[in-house]
């Protein structure tokens, strides 16, 4: 799924929940200081978000921002979630000199 895809359905989204919060474009641009075109862009796939507008506009609907992403990006998100919680409750059982051994590892990992 590329980008252009991804916005156009946030946009289908964003229209979906403002629509079933009886708010125009106009009335949920004043909400979060932004102009009314900047919804219809946004509506309509033409325009990308900002993630502070996002949560803004989460927070007036009143859902989390995943309940704005397409399913697969919800499944990647839940899958990366699931396997941190696993990592941590590994990283939990290990001793201190274990710990500093994959800080170690976890460091050069980033780098690349």
């Amino acid at each position: 799924m590329n980008n252009q895809q991804i916005r156009k359905i946030i946009g289908q989204q964003i229209r979906y929940y403002r629509n079933f919060h009886s708010l125009t474009q106009k009335e949920l641009a004043a909400k979060i200081g932004a102009e009314s075109t900047y919804i219809t862009n946004i509506e309509q796939g033409k325009k990308g978000i900002s993630f502070e507008k996002l949560v803004e506009i989460c927070n007036i609907f009143n859902i989390s921002t995943s309940d704005l992403l397409p399913i697969e990006m919800q499944s990647d998100i839940e899958t990366k979630e699931a396997i941190i919680d696993e990592i941590v409750l590994l990283l939990r059982s290990l001793g201190t000199p274990q710990l500093r051994v994959y800080r170690t590892m976890l460091d050069g990992v980033g780098h690349y």
